[in-house]
């Protein structure tokens, strides 16, 4: 694709409710939103970072400016068609910055599907088995206050469908909330903890106490760039250890591992900077053997779209963040993914159209719009 101009804008979806982790809360979700044009062609990208720069370094203003100024700039440089496939190499000098850089290239990789009339499942996946036409719904449910209020809250989600509960935990805020978490979802649901980073490895006793509960494990315990001390909890722990905001790229991502720093991978492309780079962890975690799963940044519908295309890769072999729409935003910018099934058996649709499969809801995205601008050639 000849890429002849990029329109981005910034976005702002009220949240039903505020989604709260030890790193922050947030409200609204603004989000930056990169759309390619060449042509008749078009496609559509979503950058994950957050509005204020808590999970990692990169916000929204920051991502927005990094695109303006940055990578569209070279982008519409390049002479010739460009591929996702060369972004790495087209975006090599600019140090940092993945997911804008990740929202560049899913807008590519929804350009070339619809060229190709290939899904994005089947990009991501594109030999035997391939990818599966439903993915299971999981949910993340943030830092409640008491853990009666949580207990509540994760007995309506397995009612709606959802097989797999993920909380959020922090210093103070673990065991016991763990415990009602547990005896509300039951034995049969999967049951995960997010610290974010939260502890230090002198809380190893504490965490250790959560091997009671059956977790299918702990993600990121530790801060971010601690791959020791995550080792070391490894050892100390009988839960298994999950890296999310560790890993940055898939070089990374193999050394957490072999050090034995985790036994369980979040694959999060926007982390990676790349949608094609996820998949080949994805590919790199099935050959070891390797349980992973695909996590997510309270996306809007592009970026859900992305995540249930790669979830039905199958190197994702545990339930990740894949949620029904209406678990955040009363109003999208395409029609809402839904869950199918109650009680812990529900699922979510892969889309099989072209591309991300998606329509673009022309109004809402007006309606939502807090700021646009169109860069040409």
């Amino acid at each position: 694709m000849r890429v002849e101009a990029v329109e981005l804008r910034v976005i702002a979806l009220p949240m039903i409710s505020p989604f709260a982790a030890s790193h922050g809360t947030v409200s609204t979700r603004t989000a930056v939103i990169a759309r390619v044009l060449g042509g008749d062609d078009d496609g559509w990208g979503e950058c994950a970072a957050l509005p204020e720069p808590t999970y990692s370094e990169e916000y929204v203003d920051g991502a927005y400016l990094a695109l303006q100024e940055l990578l569209v700039p070279r982008l519409l440089a390049a002479e010739g068609p460009i591929t996702p496939a060369d972004l790495s190499s087209l975006f090599n000098d600019v140090i940092g910055h993945p997911m804008a850089k990740a929202s560049i290239e899913l807008a590519l990789l929804d350009a070339h599907g619809h060229r190709s009339s290939t899904s994005l499942s089947d990009l991501f996946a594109p030999h035997p088995p391939g990818p599966s036409s439903v993915v299971p719904a999981g949910v993340a449910i943030g830092l409640l206050e008491t853990p009666d209020a949580l207990a509540a809250e994760i007995s309506t989600r397995v009612a709606e469908g959802y097989g797999r509960i993920k909380i959020k935990i922090a210093p103070g805020r673990d065991i016991e909330f763990v415990r009602a978490a547990r005896e509300a979802a039951g034995a049969s649901i999967q049951l995960s903890v997010d610290a974010n980073g939260a502890y230090a490895l002198d809380d190893a006793k504490t965490l250790a106490e959560l091997g009671a509960f059956d977790l299918s494990y702990i993600e990121q315990p530790l801060p971010a760039d601690d791959l020791i001390d995550h080792a070391e909890l490894a050892q100390r722990i009988t839960t298994p250890v999950c890296l999310d905001e560790s890993l940055t790229s898939s070089v990374v991502t193999r050394e957490a591992l072999d050090m034995g720093a985790c036994s369980v991978v979040c694959v999060k492309a926007p982390r990676y900077g790349s949608w094609l780079e996820a998949a080949s962890v994805l590919d790199h975690c099935a050959g070891l053997g390797i349980d992973a799963w695909v996590g997510g940044m309270l996306d809007c519908g592009i970026g859900r779209a992305a995540n249930i295309a790669l979830a039905a890769h199958p190197g994702a072999t545990l339930t990740g963040d894949i949620a029904a729409s209406s678990r955040f935003f009363t109003e999208d910018i395409c029609a809402p993914f839904a869950v199918t099934g109650s009680n812990g058996n529900g699922t979510i649709k892969v889309p099989v159209g072209p591309g991300l499969g998606i329509t673009i809801d022309s109004g809402a995205l007006s309606k939502l719009t807090i700021r646009t601008d169109i860069i040409r050639r």
